[in-house]
């Protein structure tokens, strides 16, 4: 929250959420279990990084328009088996920007259903992740071992 902000010396003030995790919380895991992995921050370390097929788990911002029975019930993919071989400029960063370029008069709404729920068009815009750019802080509401790092002006 901006409030926590307010009279935090400037060495307590981090850039990344990762950054302030790793630096306030370094031995309990909860902080970095907070971080987003939409964040485009988003650096959870992994003892062993997957490509696997689970949903989530593909090539990062390697997004690709896969057509499998026309326009209708087209999407978008960064699994390894769909990116390979793609025309470097038939790749996008982002799912997001892979369904607008490719499915914007896409009327079944698959490609834009498949995002994850906080990355969908609404009515109701949201100020997810729209934190304060390079200004996190710990946030120990609840102690050390629920400790968190935020850039939200709420928080």
């Amino acid at each position: 929250l901006k409030a926590d902000l307010v009279n935090v010396p400037v060495n307590q003030i981090y850039d990344t959420e990762y950054e302030c995790c790793s630096e306030v919380f370094p031995d309990q895991a909860y902080c970095l279990s907070q971080i987003h992995p939409n964040d485009p921050n988003y650096n959870q370390p992994s003892g062993r990084p997957s490509l696997g097929e689970a949903k989530g788990y593909g090539l990062p911002n390697q997004f690709v328009a896969v057509f499998a029975n026309g326009v209708e019930d087209g999407y978008c993919s960064n699994l390894k088996a769909d990116v390979i071989g793609t025309p470097e400029n038939q790749i996008y960063e982002s799912e997001l920007e892979c369904c607008t370029e490719n499915f914007a008069d896409q009327t079944s709404g698959k490609c834009i259903s498949m995002l994850p729920a906080e990355l969908q068009p609404s009515a109701q815009p949201s100020i997810t992740m729209l934190g304060l750019a390079k200004q996190y802080v710990a946030v120990r509401a609840n102690g050390y071992e629920e400790g968190y790092c935020s850039n939200l002006k709420a928080d």
